[in-house]
């Protein structure tokens, strides 16, 4: 008898442990460094959220990309793309590239590195180039020197951990 009582309040004493621990010690959300919202102007953005919690805005997503496709599902994919690459440790530039036959904007790990990650297809008349350069002049200093390749076109590194640390942020 003794030692059913003794098993009871061993039992109970280690769920009530058991529940204080989770008390003090909460889990805490993961917060994605990139994101899609919606600027001041209702316009789906990709957004950078920076240490401090700013937002930065990376890519607004104002025309439409195809008829299959909204502005906020782009934004979505697009968004989860980059948190990705940045999870796996290998957005540290923006840059352009061909994969699949495709322009592409991807992630590069180092400067003059080539694409590891795909973050957004253009289209075909698309000029990459332009693109990027129309993010790199968004207002930000993340861009490094520009590189050029072996058949004489100029690359661009926007560094996305300069962006990070910017301290301009989208007014809501």
């Amino acid at each position: 008898m003794k030692a059913k009582l003794f098993t009871n309040i061993l039992a109970t004493s280690a769920i009530a442990l058991g529940s204080f621990t989770t008390i003090i010690h909460p889990t805490y959300a993961q917060v994605n460094t990139y994101f899609c919202g919606v600027n001041k102007d209702g316009v789906p953005t990709t957004y950078a959220r920076n240490p401090l919690g700013r937002k930065i805005p990376v890519i607004s997503w104002q025309r439409t990309w195809s008829s299959k496709i909204s502005a906020r599902a782009r934004c979505e994919a697009v968004s989860a793309r980059f948190q990705s690459a940045s999870v796996d440790g290998v957005l540290n530039y923006l840059t352009t590239g061909i994969m699949n036959g495709q322009k592409v904007l991807c992630a590069a790990s180092r400067y003059g590195g080539t694409c590891s990650h795909l973050l957004l297809t253009l289209r075909v008349d698309d000029d990459a180039s332009l693109v990027i350069e129309n993010l790199r002049q968004m207002g930000y200093t993340a861009s490094g020197p520009i590189v050029q390749s072996e058949d004489e076109s100029h690359q661009i590194y926007i560094d996305m951990n300069q962006l990070l640390r910017e301290e301009r942020t989208d007014a809501e």
